[in-house]
């Protein structure tokens, strides 16, 4: 098998070649769900007086891609539009690569004061943890194109190695579990 790594402004490219659907989409699959990343986890609000209500506010500051384990507060008022900017970090390591991302506009006396905490999680359990976006198309019988985009803090080439690692030892794993039964 033969593949190449195209990086492009948020997408990545992979030309697998001689390879077969099953890899290009078990790849896509390890990419989607389980591939360890942080996220918010627990939002506790003190205040939320916005348009939002706190399950769609608390939804909406879990999707917001993070590094790190620690926690951050939001003590806001308006008017003003919040971002993600305005989570600021207050225990950990923990911190917001993208600061542009909107969480919700706040109008005049309108507030909102929360603090959350980040976990370590994989796409299995939430999207929250899903670290990309990935799609593949068949060129001709023998060659894969695969779009990467990454929707975490992971670049998609780190997102291609650590997807590779999982599958190589989840195959390892196979390859002696299997061994156990030939003696049979």
């Amino acid at each position: 098998m033969e593949m190449k790594f195209k990086s492009h402004k948020g997408y990545a490219e992979v030309d697998l070649k001689d390879t077969s659907p099953s890899f290009a989409n078990a790849l896509r699959r390890i990419m989607l769900t389980e591939i360890a990343l942080s996220a918010i986890d627990e939002v506790r609000i003190t205040e939320n007086n916005s348009a939002l209500q706190d399950e769609i506010l608390t939804h909406r500051i879990g999707l917001i891609p993070v590094k790190g384990d620690g926690e951050f507060r939001l003590k806001v008022e308006g008017p003003l539009p919040v971002v993600s900017a305005n989570l600021q970090p207050i225990k950990g390591d923990a911190q917001i690569d993208n600061m542009d991302i909107p969480i919700v506009e706040l109008l005049e006396n309108q507030m909102i004061d929360l603090t959350c905490s980040t976990r370590t999680g994989t796409g299995k359990e939430h999207a929250k943890w899903q670290a990309a976006v990935v799609g593949y198309q068949y060129k001709n019988p023998n060659s894969i194109k695969m779009t990467i985009e990454s929707c975490s803090t992971l670049p998609e080439d780190e997102l291609l190695k650590r997807s590779l690692a999982i599958l190589k030892n989840k195959a390892q794993e196979f390859k002696e579990a299997v061994s156990k039964y030939k003696s049979l």
